[in-house]
């Protein structure tokens, strides 16, 4: 059976997770986004996490918590392209969430993330809110969508629940002989 793991980030990871973010140019980020992830390597504004297979990091992402604010923001979330439709996004997602749901400092209600108008489904599929759409965002002139997961509208229970059945969902793609066709794995955003 295929080993999935949730940890911290470690400074061994680093070419790992930069290997990840190339995997997902230039559809999913820009060539200058990089350097950007490099400084978030070096000096993490928050926890950051990966999610290994077999050893081997294959998603990445952290968050940041706004002290001045009652929220959360979500950093880099991002698996590698041979990992798209596998569940590692939705794994690490909900990881985020439960770790800021149980260790923020200070306690936090809100979680937000900004992003792009490919990838926004994904998150309000998730339980995510778009709040707020800003044409030209981003400084690559691409649109920025900002969504809200609202931690007091869900029990740690429920976050488990949904943790638990990502992580099922990634043994199942990943492992051997017990995944169907994976030939056409689902689009960012589908179950």
């Amino acid at each position: 059976m295929t080993r999935i793991l949730t940890r911290r980030y470690e400074d061994k990871d680093r070419a790992a997770v930069l290997a990840i973010f190339d995997s997902n140019l230039p559809e999913y980020f820009g060539a200058g986004d990089r350097e950007w992830l490099e400084e978030t390597l070096d000096e993490p504004d928050g926890p950051a996490f990966v999610v290994d297979v077999d050893g081997v990091p294959g998603a990445f992402g952290g968050y940041e918590i706004w002290e001045h604010y009652n929220k959360a923001l979500l950093f880099w979330g991002m698996a590698a392209r041979a990992y798209h439709g596998a569940g590692l996004g939705k794994l690490l997602l909900f990881e985020r969430l439960l770790h800021v749901a149980t260790s923020a400092e200070p306690p936090t209600r809100y979680v937000t993330v900004d992003t792009s108008p490919q990838v926004s489904p994904f998150f309000q599929h998730c339980g995510f809110e778009l709040t707020s759409v800003w044409a030209g965002g981003y400084r690559s002139g691409m649109d920025m969508h900002e969504l809200r997961f609202d931690l007091a509208g869900i029990s740690l229970a429920e976050l488990e629940v949904r943790r638990d059945a990502a992580l099922a969902r990634c043994r199942t793609f990943l492992t051997p002989g017990v995944a169907g066709d994976r030939s056409q794995p689902p689009m960012v955003g589908q179950p």
